[in-house]
């Protein structure tokens, strides 16, 4: 267990399904034993609240409804965060939309609002209200060089770095994520909070599986592998725990693929 990840307290948003889901389990399985836990869907987070129950019972957890395409929402998610456990330390920022196939010069302004409001603007304010939060707080120290104020994991995508499918909403909004995650790296690592983010392949989640895509589709995108499958949650929330803690304690501004090799398929 890292000594990092069992003091701190983590804020999962999109926690509700998909990769959020995995996410927090994969800190409560990692020993973080305070979750804050936030997605527009409170059913849904009823449900990964079960799943860290059975699993891992000595982790408590706290559920908030929350937009993060709204300021007050998230404004009010992080104040609650820090009203129940003093503290932030860990934030990902996780809730984002998909979009469908669909050419600039078809795509409705309406449509691309929607989705760079979620995925672009939500993260810029998640980001925004976290950095604020963790500049008052002390750092979590345990050796002169692991000492944090906070650690900020982005969810993008490869869609972040590449240029896959016909999604100009979708891409630009990743684009955004990846952009942001370098810009404030640079600007608060001497405050002690490390921002990275993680890009995705495509992954089993309901957002994929679930949208309704034909099997030649779901086939296709596994085909856009070398690994020739589709990733799973639990490997991207691996890789979030692993951001989040003291064993990349060096490493800040990153946006790091967990795609099973599909960057290698296209120019980047």
């Amino acid at each position: 267990m890292d000594p990092l990840i069992e003091a701190g307290v983590a804020l999962v948003t999109g926690a509700g399904s998909g990769i959020g889901q995995a996410i927090a389990v994969g800190f409560a399985k990692s020993g973080c034993k305070r979750l804050f836990l936030a997605d527009i869907n409170l059913g849904a987070l009823e449900e990964t609240q079960a799943l860290i129950q059975k699993d891992t019972p000595e982790a408590k957890t706290t559920l908030f409804k929350a937009n993060v395409s709204e300021k007050q929402s998230v404004q009010d998610m992080i104040a609650k965060c820090v009203e129940v456990y003093g503290r932030l330390d860990f934030a990902c920022n996780n809730a984002g939309v998909g979009a469908t196939n669909t050419k600039t010069a078809d795509l409705s302004v309406e449509a691309f609002d929607r989705v760079n409001s979620i995925n672009a603007q939500g993260v810029f304010l998640c980001q925004k209200y976290e950095i604020k939060q963790m500049l008052e707080q002390t750092p979590l120290i345990f050796s002169d060089h692991r000492a944090q104020k906070g650690s900020i994991i982005n969810t993008a995508s490869m869609n972040g770095i590449g240029v896959i499918g016909t999604l100009p909403a979708y891409n630009a909004s990743k684009h955004a994520v990846v952009s942001i995650t370098r810009v404030d790296a640079r600007h608060f690592a001497p405050e002690g909070i490390r921002i990275n983010c993680i890009c995705p392949g495509f992954v089993e989640t309901p957002m994929l599986t679930g949208s309704g895509l034909e099997d030649k589709y779901i086939e296709a995108a596994k085909a856009q592998s070398p690994s020739n499958r589709l990733m799973k949650a639990t490997e991207i929330a691996n890789g979030v725990v692993f951001l989040a803690g003291s064993l990349a304690s060096g490493i800040t501004g990153i946006h790091l693929p967990i795609d099973g090799g599909g960057l290698l398929f296209h120019v980047v």
